[in-house]
């Protein structure tokens, strides 16, 4: 087996794992408020493996680490906007009868 194979073969497995435990987290542990932040430690690894293995960040020129230093950044930023509205959902409890 060559070995730009394996080292694909191993980052998606690596990938898998990194999302069968979000996956295993969201659903299993109720985390509740600011603990929602713990599934973000999951997906940083997921950037940091896409970032280090498929976009060949450390072989590249100072331009091209550049720019996947870049991207990995508005990522971040991204993922972090998406994940502010489940972070700071508040659930409010309501009666079910006639309120008087």
């Amino acid at each position: 087996m060559k070995r730009p194979f394996l080292l694909g073969l191993l980052t998606w497995a690596g990938l898998l794992i990194l999302q069968a435990v979000e996956v295993v987290v969201t659903m299993f542990s109720g985390l509740t408020g600011s603990d929602r932040l713990l599934i973000l430690i999951p997906a940083a690894g997921m950037i940091c493996l896409v970032v280090i293995v498929f976009m060949h960040a450390g072989r590249g020129p100072t331009i091209v680490r550049g720019f996947a230093a870049a991207a990995a950044f508005w990522l971040t930023v991204l993922i972090g906007l998406g994940s502010i509205d489940a972070v700071t959902r508040i659930d409010y409890p309501v009666s079910q009868g006639n309120p008087r």
